[in-house]
């Protein structure tokens, strides 16, 4: 049996009437206009809370970018302050667009030299990265996050102190940097620490948002740099890790095919590296 793709949808509720024939729900849809609801679509679960989520049955009859219009089975039970969610089928057919195709950039070539920033990092850097940044320049991408090149050295540094304050707490010796893998200097209950990350690994800087919220690299040992995940950290304690690399990471995150809690209502698009 084939398992179709589906692609999650989503309508957050502030207010719900009743119509001839159903429900009309004030609100705003998902982050990204390829979660919004069409009509046609079947939106299953209605949630106001963690504890607190029910089956529906509902159709999308008419939608807009402040109201949707549902029939079904399900409706009374909505009451506002909540969302509504369900599937779509993707098209299995259709080929995700290169982050070059979603900006819309010519493929005039920029000879970067990249041996002596790996050497002072000590890591190969990802081929798509080293590909994308040296062809297209660091910039910025849609308004919100930048993309290191000639500065991911300086902002590397930057970017561990940080996670060295987490990942160590109250009491930790700061005064020499230490190897974000050391575990000896963790806290003991790793309470900050993210449960994927394992002694002896490393994290790499690639993008800072508008927010200071990082993005990097899980470095793995024995991992190819082409292997290695996407993870967002957050200015706080939080993270989110996506298990694609750096281009098809920040391409499914244009394209909606991903979702971040952070950065999906930042690329609901037109799109833009400057």
């Amino acid at each position: 049996m084939i398992t179709m793709p589906g692609i999650r949808l989503g309508f957050d509720v502030d207010a719900v009437e009743n119509v001839d024939g159903g429900w009309r729900l004030e609100g705003t849809p998902d982050f990204h206009p390829r979660h919004w609801p069409r009509a046609g679509d079947r939106l299953d679960r209605y949630t106001r809370t963690f504890h607190d989520v029910k089956a529906v049955d509902l159709i999308v009859v008419e939608v807009s970018a402040e109201y949707v219009v549902v029939a079904g089975t399900g409706g009374e039970l909505l009451r506002g302050a909540g969302s509504l969610s369900g599937a779509r089928t993707a098209d299995p057919t259709g080929e995700a667009p290169s982050l070059a195709e979603i900006f819309g950039l010519d493929p005039a070539r920029d000879a970067f030299e990249w041996s002596e920033i790996e050497s002072a990092l000590g890591v190969t850097l990802p081929s798509d990265y080293k590909r994308f940044t040296g062809t297209h320049g660091a910039h910025t991408v849609d308004d919100h996050l930048l993309l290191l090149r000639e500065d991911i050295l300086e902002e590397n540094e930057w970017a561990r102190e940080c996670v060295r304050l987490d990942f160590g707490g109250p009491g930790t010796d700061y005064t020499e940097p230490w190897s974000l893998g050391d575990a000896s200097r963790w806290t003991a209950d790793r309470a900050d620490v993210p449960e994927w990350f394992a002694p002896g690994d490393d994290l790499v800087l690639w993008g800072l948002t508008g927010n200071s919220d990082l993005l990097l690299w899980h470095v793995r040992p024995g991992a190819a740099p082409d292997d290695w995940p996407v993870v967002l950290k957050e200015r706080g304690p939080l993270w989110e890790r996506f298990e694609g690399g750096f281009d098809a990471t920040l391409s499914g995150l244009l394209t909606g095919d991903l979702q971040s809690g952070y950065l999906s209502r930042r690329f609901g698009g037109p799109h833009s590296y400057r």
